[in-house]
């Protein structure tokens, strides 16, 4: 499963299997899906989802990471990371859509 890119990445993309929510501008979850790739400025995500997004309009994407396990602890706990994004490509992938999202800025 692939999603057609076009032009160079910025910086490296690594798969990754992250749990990924899209607010709307109220805060609401228009959508939840999984990372296919991440990099520090871009995310490739599948969703079943069908609703209709707008494109190049600004969302709040909420990404869940594993915590740090570099204090030493055995913790498995997970962080959410807010960024301000934009949606920038929808493609359909057999019964999947694939979203092309662009981070913004980091918010918390």
């Amino acid at each position: 499963m692939s999603v057609r890119q076009t032009g160079r990445r910025r910086c490296q993309a690594t798969a990754a299997g992250h749990p990924v929510v899209v607010l709307d501008r109220r805060g609401r979850p228009v959508l939840r899906a999984r990372t296919a790739e991440a990099s520090h400025t871009s995310l490739l995500c599948v969703t079943e989802a069908r609703r209709a997004l707008g494109m190049a309009s600004e969302a709040v994407v909420e990404i869940g990471l594993p915590s740090d396990r570099s204090s030493g602890g055995r913790r498995r706990g997970r962080r959410t990371v807010r960024y301000l994004a934009r949606i920038v490509e929808a493609q359909e992938i057999g019964q999947l859509i694939g979203l092309s999202i662009d981070l913004l800025q980091k918010l918390r």
